[in-house]
């Protein structure tokens, strides 16, 4: 009788335990960017009513500059200035700076909606071109720092995973590390994906991440032109129950630990 019992509680509650969530994309080939400005919202999740992610740009704004590739527009702005290796070639968000010292610095935050009241989890980007000169009437050194994630409690701080190429130099454990362009990469071309840079947060569910975009020790204090570009960033939400669904469950399952109790009682 138990085990009858057992695959029919199984049988009602199996539609509202397989709740599963699909994989979303910012795509930046399908993205639009009004060059120059530093925040905006984007609708990607079918599933999820409204915006989804928001992307701001924040810090030394004021050195923001246009990107070299026709039509020139002023960053940040959707360019395909820098490829990353990709073949074919595909859209990214293009950040160039002229920065006047070595504090200065530009921060990139991206808020998921609150609408995902459990957050997010598998979040993954990559930046494009991080990378250093030292010549040819360029000095600087790109540098990424302050890499880190906001759990779905809004306060828990979660560290990355990163990945780099060989033109980059990852040093630095958890919350503390910091990738650092050690080599020119090319900004187009088979090598470009030399520059990048792979940042992920796994499992976890997070709120929002961040990271700060600036110049590592190796350039001089009035570093000379320099961009990075921020690629696709993925995503899945994680899963809710619906409430009614939930008490539909719990109603089930009384009912079948009644029904339970009452074959013990007929014993």
């Amino acid at each position: 009788m138990q085990s009858v019992l057992r695959v029919i509680l199984i049988f009602l509650l199996g539609p509202f335990l397989a709740v599963t969530a699909n994989a979303v994309t910012l795509d930046w080939d399908t993205a639009t960017w009004t060059p120059g400005s530093l925040a905006n919202s984007y609708d990607v999740d079918p599933g999820n009513a409204g915006n989804d992610v928001t992307v701001a740009v924040s810090g030394s704004t004021a050195q923001l500059q246009p990107s070299l590739v026709a039509p020139n527009p002023q960053t940040p702005a959707i360019t395909t200035a820098l490829e990353g290796g990709l073949s074919p070639v595909q859209k990214s968000l293009e950040i160039a700076v002229d920065f006047t010292n070595q504090t200065q610095s530009i921060v990139v935050t991206v808020n998921f909606a609150a609408g995902y009241t459990q957050g997010v989890q598998n979040v993954s980007f990559t930046l494009f071109d991080v990378d250093f000169a030292n010549g040819g009437g360029s000095t600087f050194q790109d540098q990424i720092s302050s890499i880190q994630a906001v759990g779905a409690d809004g306060v828990t701080l979660v560290a990355p995973t990163i990945t780099v190429g060989s033109d980059v130099l990852l040093t630095g454990t958890g919350l503390s590390q910091m990738a650092t362009g050690i080599a020119t990469n090319a900004d187009t071309g088979a090598t470009s994906g030399n520059g990048n840079v792979t940042i992920s947060f796994g499992a976890t569910a997070i709120s929002s991440f961040t990271f700060t975009y600036g110049s590592g020790s190796g350039t001089v204090a009035n570093p000379t032109y320099q961009h990075i570009a921020l690629d696709d960033i993925s995503f899945t939400p994680v899963p809710e129950i619906n409430p009614a669904w939930s008490a539909l469950g719990s109603c089930l399952v009384a009912a079948a630990l009644i029904l339970r109790h009452s074959g013990k009682f007929r014993k």
